[in-house]
């Protein structure tokens, strides 16, 4: 099968790989679509500890082609979506319900693994590593049959895939961890894939204002086109957190006060700098998530002050949705016409110009997805 490989940091290149076998309480899928993220990009540029050779891609859609022993509630032809949180099910945080901080399955995100420790990728006798659980830059994945969710047939490939990871992340976080409500002023840092989901996330959820910063003016303006109300774009002097007050003065959302300040800070970026500006732009009682890939040296600097304030600063992996209950919801939405994911799409690519995609990423606005 054809893969795009990184064996090298900057470098990806499409090569033949074996096609692998699911294992017991495995599914193979043939991968028909499968988004371009930053994480992708971050590992290829050497910045996050993945064991290479690698095969890079975290948000797949496709068909499945064939089961494992034990599989029962998966079928030869059903189409899916991967999602990056499968969770194992037994685990004290898979009780609780936050499938993405699973004790057996979180630790191999980046370690080379499936949910289980397994590894089903080879080039002849050479061992490949997989990447978040199921490695999507490839004509076909295996996955643990918890990571393969599955998704009305009628929903397209290159739009079902979004909801792997991306869609998820940012819609997720407004509607699911920040809880945004009907009338409430949010604020979304960064317009690129994760953020532009955020911002229909907090439309969908009914938010009465929607304020998006990014440095693209052509991203905000996309952003604008998704439903936000106001866009600031933001250059190097830009002060964010006095602009964000001085356009909620005397409104503010829900409880404000009229001091100005936001009820929902969403940092889709996930910088000390991002994190510290999402948390100083909340009013009192308002509540900021982190939900961009941070560096893991990356420090948050915020007045401990604010927090008598009832201030929140939290994060979220992947939304913290439940995969097999909120993807098919999300899609639902989109079916009905009420949450449209189509728009998020700007470019599409085939395998073997995932160089290009990569280079592409943060230049063009919108999302890139691979078509197989």
């Amino acid at each position: 099968m054809r893969a795009a490989v990184l064996r090298d940091a900057g470098r990806l290149e499409v090569e033949d790989l074996d096609v692998p076998e699911p294992g017991p309480g495995e599914v193979r899928v043939q991968v028909r679509a499968t988004g371009v993220c930053h994480t992708d990009l971050t590992v290829v540029e050497g910045k996050m500890p993945v064991p290479r050779p690698v095969v890079l891609g975290h948000e797949g859609a496709g068909v499945v082609d064939a089961v494992g022993p034990g599989v029962a509630d998966l079928s030869v032809g059903d189409h899916v979506v991967l999602t990056i949180t499968p969770g194992c099910g037994v685990c004290r945080q898979c009780q609780l319900g936050a499938l993405g901080l699973c004790e057996v399955a979180a630790p191999h995100m980046i370690d080379g693994r499936l949910s289980h420790g397994q590894q089903r990728l080879t080039k002849g006798a050479e061992r490949i590593n997989h990447f978040a659980l199921q490695s999507s830059f490839a004509e076909y994945a295996v996955v643990d049959r918890r990571a393969a969710v599955k998704v009305p047939d009628d929903v397209p490939f290159d739009i079902a895939c979004l909801t792997a990871c991306g869609v998820s992340t940012g819609f997720g976080a407004a509607v699911v961890r920040a809880g945004v409500e009907a009338g409430e002023t949010v604020l979304v840092i960064g317009a690129g894939g994760v953020g532009l989901a955020t911002v229909l996330g907090a439309v969908t959820a009914g938010a009465g204002r929607v304020i998006v910063a990014d440095r693209s003016a052509a991203a905000c303006q996309l952003a604008e086109d998704l439903g936000a109300t106001d866009s600031i774009v933001v250059e190097e002097d830009t002060n964010l957190v006095s602009r964000v007050r001085a356009l909620t003065r005397g409104g503010g959302g829900v409880g404000s006060g009229g001091g100005g300040g936001v009820d929902v800070a969403i940092d889709a970026v996930g910088t000390g700098r991002t994190a510290a500006a999402a948390f100083n732009a909340l009013r009192r009682g308002g509540r900021a998530v982190v939900v961009g890939v941070a560096d893991p040296r990356a420090t948050v600097s915020v007045p401990l002050y604010h927090l008598i304030d009832q201030r929140v600063l939290t994060g979220s992996t992947n939304g913290s949705i439940r995969p097999q209950v909120d993807i098919p919801r999300i899609l639902d939405l989109y079916r009905a016409g009420r949450l449209p994911l189509d728009r998020l799409v700007t470019r599409r690519y085939p395998l073997e110009d995932i160089g290009q995609a990569m280079a592409e990423l943060g230049v063009k606005p919108g999302r890139a997805v691979i078509t197989f």
